[in-house]
C-alpha cells in the first residue's frame, strides 16, 4: 500500500510541476515601445513575503506572473531594443549629416583656403593668397546612399525580421509562463486534495486505533491488530509531511515564477470539479498550432536567410553614394572666413577582396538552407506536441471518470469493512485494506483532475489561443 500510495504522489507531482518548453510559443507579433519596456522595470526586483499566507484565485496567480516575471521583463526590454535597432536602420537611408571643427598647427605658414581658380586672378598673385601656420576648419559634411544594390535594403529588412522574431519570442513566452502559473497552480491544488485525502485516512486510523485500545485491553482484540495499525498510522503521517515538504516547493516555484519571494506561502482554491471541453474541433487546433510563434519564428528566420543571400549578392554591384561638405576656413591673418563648398558623387565598382565574396554568398546559402529545414522541422514538432497533449487530455479525462467511479466504490467499500470488523466479522487487515483503497482512490481522483487541467493548458500553450476551457 506504501509503495503504491508513494506512486500516486510521484505522478500528481509530475502532472503539476512546471514544464518548460523548448522553445516559447507565441501569437502573432504585436508592437513593443521602449517605453512600455521602461514602465516594465517597476517593482523589477522580487517582492518581500508577506506577513501571512497569500491566497490567490487561478486567474490572479496567472495574471500575477505575466505582470510580474522576471524573465518576460527582460525579453520585453530586448523586444523593445531590437525594434530601436530595425528603425535605427530603417533610417541610414537619409544618409547621416555631420559637423566637424578641428584646430591644426604646422610647422610653417600653409595655405589656408585651397587654392582655385578665383585666387590667380585676383591682383597681387600668390603673395595675396591667405597663409598662416595656426588654422582652424569647421562646417558640415553630408553623404547620402543613391543605390547599393539592394544590400542597404535589403539590411534593414534583416533587422526587422529580427524584431519581429523578438516579439513573437515575447508573446510566446507569455503563454509558456501562462502555462507554467497554471501547472503550478494545479500542482499546489492536487497536493492540497491528496493531503486532505491522507488526513482523512490518518482519522480514520486514530479512531480505529482508540476502538482497539479498548478492545485490546477487554481482550476482545489481539495486541497484533493495534500493532498493525500504529504502523499503517505512521506511515500515513510520513506520507503526510511528504506531500507537505512537496507542496512548499511547489508553492516556491510558483511565487518565484511571479516574481516574489519564493519563501511565502500561497493559499490555493479547491480543485474544481469539471472536466474542461475544448471549443475547436481537431482540425482547427492543428490549424491553429501551425500559425503559432514557434513556426512563426522559424519563418522570420527562413526569411532572414533569404533576404541574407541577397545582401551577400549586393557585395558584386557597383555602389553610388552622393557626397559635399561646406567648410569655412579661418586663421589669425584674416579678418573673415573664407568659405568652400563641395559636391560629388561617387562610384565604388568592387573588383577583387581575394574571393571572400564568394564564400560570404556560399555561407549565406547554406544559412537559407538551413533556416527552411528548420522552418520544417518547426512545423512538425508543434503538431506532433499538439498530437501528444491532445491524447494525454483525452487520457486524463478517461481516468478522471475511472477515479471518480472508484471513490464511490472505496467508500461503499469501506463503510462495509467497518461495520465487519466492528461486528467481529472482518479482520484488520480487510479494513485497512479498505481504508487505503478508498484514500487511494480519492488522491487518484485529484491527481486525474490535476493531469486534466494542465493537460488542457498545454493545448492552450501550443495553439496560443483558450481553445480548451
Amino acid at each position: 500500500m506504501r509503495r503504491h500510495f508513494f506512486i500516486l504522489l510521484a505522478a500528481a507531482l509530475l502532472a503539476g510541476g512546471p514544464a518548460m518548453a523548448r522553445g516559447a510559443t507565441p501569437p502573432a507579433p504585436c508592437a513593443v515601445s521602449s517605453e512600455t519596456a521602461r514602465g516594465a522595470d517597476a517593482g523589477a526586483t522580487a517582492t518581500p513575503a508577506e506577513t501571512g499566507p497569500i491566497h490567490l484565485s487561478l486567474d490572479e496567480a496567472v495574471a500575477a506572473a505575466i505582470a510580474s516575471n522576471p524573465g518576460l521583463r527582460a525579453l520585453l526590454h530586448r523586444s523593445a531594443a531590437a525594434e530601436r535597432s530595425a528603425k535605427a536602420a530603417g533610417r541610414t537611408r537619409w544618409g547621416q549629416l555631420d559637423a566637424f571643427f578641428n584646430y591644426t598647427r604646422y610647422n610653417d605658414d600653409w595655405i589656408v583656403r585651397p587654392m582655385s581658380r578665383e585666387m590667380f586672378e585676383e591682383v597681387g598673385g600668390f603673395a595675396g593668397l591667405p597663409w598662416d601656420r595656426n588654422q582652424r576648419h569647421y562646417g558640415l559634411t553630408f553623404q547620402i546612399p543613391l543605390y547599393m544594390g539592394g544590400q542597404l535594403s535589403n539590411g534593414i529588412e534583416v533587422r526587422r525580421l529580427e524584431a519581429k522574431k523578438s516579439m513573437a519570442l515575447l508573446e510566446g513566452s507569455r503563454w509558456q509562463v501562462r502555462f507554467n502559473a497554471v501547472s503550478l497552480y494545479t500542482g499546489i491544488q492536487t497536493l492540497d486534495a491528496m493531503g486532505d485525502a491522507v488526513d482523512d485516512l490518518i482519522h480514520s486510523l486514530e479512531r480505529t486505533k482508540q476502538r482497539l485500545d479498548i478492545m485490546v485491553e477487554t481482550g476482545k482484540r489481539p495486541k497484533l491488530d493495534r500493532l498493525k495499525v500504529l504502523e499503517e498510522l505512521e506511515d500515513a503521517r510520513a506520507q503526510r509531511a511528504s506531500i507537505q515538504a512537496d507542496r512548499v516547493r511547489v508553492s516556491s516555484l510558483l511565487l518565484a515564477l511571479m516574481g516574489k519571494d519564493p519563501s511565502g506561502q500561497v493559499v490555493a482554491d479547491p480543485l474544481p470539479d469539471r472536466i474542461p471541453a475544448a471549443s475547436l474541433t481537431p482540425p482547427e487546433l492543428r490549424k491553429a498550432a501551425v500559425q503559432s510563434s514557434t513556426i512563426l519564428r522559424a519563418r522570420f528566420t527562413a526569411e532572414q536567410g533569404e533576404r541574407g543571400v541577397r545582401v551577400a549578392t549586393a557585395s558584386f554591384i557597383p555602389k553610388v553614394v552622393a557626397s559635399g561638405n561646406v567648410v569655412q576656413n579661418a586663421a589669425p591673418s584674416l579678418d573673415n572666413p573664407l568659405d568652400t563648398w563641395q559636391v560629388s558623387v561617387g562610384v565604388v565598382v568592387p573588383i577583387f577582396h581575394g574571393t571572400s565574396r564568394f564564400e560570404e554568398l556560399a555561407a549565406a546559402k547554406e544559412n537559407r538552407s538551413a533556416a527552411r529545414n528548420a522552418l520544417v522541422q518547426a512545423r512538425v514538432d508543434t503538431l506532433a506536441r499538439l498530437e501528444e497533449a491532445m491524447a494525454r487530455f483525452h487520457a486524463a479525462a478517461a481516468e478522471l471518470r475511472a477515479a471518480r467511479a472508484r471513490v464511490a466504490a472505496g467508500d461503499e467499500a469501506a463503510r462495509i469493512e467497518q461495520i465487519r470488523y466492528d461486528t467481529g466479522a472482518g479482520t484488520v487487515e480487510d479494513l485497512l485494506r479498505a481504508q487505503s483503497r478508498k484514500e487511494n482512490a480519492r488522491a487518484s481522483r485529484a491527481k486525474a483532475l490535476g493531469a486534466l487541467l494542465t493537460a488542457a493548458e498545454r493545448i492552450n500553450s501550443i495553439v496560443e489561443k483558450e481553445a480548451v476551457k
